[in-house]
């Protein structure tokens, strides 16, 4: 099953050519630069873990079939549709040893391939977001698709993960560190969020298109792109179990290639206010 929803598009003009995206992509893409986030020190963002090491899954969707075979702690081999693996450098994040995030860009797209695999070891269950930077409005919006399969193997099975409405009507508080910006996210909509920032001036406040995806009880995916601001991508595991979430910042824009992991700790908010 894939889903790509068309949502009304707040367009407006953006400068950076095509040709911009495959500089930045060409100049940034080494995992020293593009796999580590600039402003925030994430000290609420998991280790990677090597505990995938040696072990090949391979997701079959409805539409599309995708393998990794995992080498070593940040070494994936990646393929699809039968072709070669690919090598990449790849995070792996769990926060609780079962549900694991993994985040890598494939090599050999000129304006930059990210995949973000959501693989459950226990039910077998998993999620792909295929994203890629430019969209047909502008070059540094990200756009994305999302796939959700089972793996091949013998697991305990479950409910195959699938976008719910769950998280509609609720807010969160998230802190990334200490030091930084508290934001707050309100899920207002099955297409959308907003979120707010408490700045020296003020609330920043925006609306941006979003998805909800369940993996389990009290166990979501969130993921949005800042449409009319940077076209970044967002994409979030939230354990509301244990109010955490671990997760990855994707764009290309602004002359800077990321596809970065980091993590926070929230507590829910009152979803009519700003703060």
């Amino acid at each position: 099953m894939k889903h790509k929803v068309k949502r009304f598009y707040r367009y407006f003009k953006v400068d950076t050519t095509k040709e911009d995206i495959v500089k930045t992509v060409a100049a940034g893409f080494d995992p020293a630069q593009y796999a580590h986030t600039r402003t925030m020190k994430g000290i609420y963002c998991p280790a990677d873990t090597d505990a995938l090491v040696g072990r090949d899954f391979y997701l079959r969707c409805e539409e599309r079939d995708y393998g990794f075979s995992f080498k070593a702690l940040n070494e994936l081999g990646f393929s699809e549709r039968g072709e070669p693996d690919k090598t990449c450098y790849c995070n792996v994040k769990t926060l609780d040893g079962e549900i694991y995030l993994v985040n890598f860009l494939v090599p050999g797209y000129a304006t930059s391939r990210q995949v973000t695999l959501i693989a459950d070891t226990k039910t077998g269950c998993g999620t792909v977001c295929d994203a890629h930077v430019g969209t047909e409005y502008t070059n540094i919006d990200v756009g994305r698709e999302f796939f959700f399969g089972r793996f091949d193997g013998d697991f305990e099975g479950g409910e195959l993960h699938g976008f719910t409405t769950e998280m509609v009507g609720k807010a969160i508080e998230w802190s990334y560190d200490p030091d930084s910006i508290l934001q707050k996210h309100i899920y207002n909509s099955n297409l959308f969020y907003t979120y707010t920032n408490l700045t020296a001036g003020g609330a920043w406040m925006a609306s941006n298109p979003a998805d909800y995806i369940k993996i389990r009880d009290n166990i979501y995916v969130f993921s949005f792109v800042e449409e009319r601001q940077g076209g970044v991508q967002a994409l979030f595991l939230m354990d509301l179990n244990q109010m955490h979430d671990v997760g990855c910042f994707y764009s290309a824009g602004h002359g800077h290639l990321s596809s970065a992991c980091i993590g926070a700790v929230g507590k829910y908010a009152d979803p009519t206010t700003i703060f």
